[in-house]
């Protein structure tokens, strides 16, 4: 009766020990996984980031060029060196003609990055839009 009753200790104990194994184990995948989500998030804004400063460069050139140039139509710049970590980084300018409803020609700029070329979903694109009121073009090109 006695190594019956040792046993059966023994085996209640390693039973607690197990469940108490794997509440642990499941709270510490619970925080690999909010930590792996969290540096998922991070990475995406540091892309929209890099994206927004590329968009508002491409803004800029379209800009200057369009104000230079009347029949500037647009342009796609690949940068050379992209910035940290990317393998591609893209600008394209669009000089879009006026709609109906509108007499200005748009400027139309969109910033795409690529963080590693095998794996379709780092890509991050972000486009704008601008009106181009064609006597403010016309004043700065005089």
């Amino acid at each position: 009766m006695n190594s019956k009753t040792g046993r059966s200790r023994r085996g209640t104990v390693l039973i607690a020990v197990l469940v108490c194994m794997g509440f642990t184990m499941s709270i510490l995948l619970g925080c690999v996984h909010m930590s792996l989500s969290m540096r998922r998030g991070l990475r995406q804004d540091k892309q929209m980031d890099q994206t927004h400063w590329l968009l508002e460069a491409g803004a800029r050139k379209g800009l200057q060029s369009a104000r230079f140039n009347e029949n500037y139509q647009g342009e796609s710049v690949t940068l050379d060196r992209p910035l940290a970590n990317l393998d591609r980084a893209v600008i394209e300018i669009k000089i879009l003609p006026a709609l109906d409803l509108e007499k200005d020609k748009r400027l139309k700029v969109t910033a795409t990055i690529q963080l590693n070329s095998s794996n379709p979903e780092t890509i991050t694109m972000r486009s704008i839009t601008l009106q181009l009121p064609d006597q403010t073009i016309k004043r700065l090109n005089d």
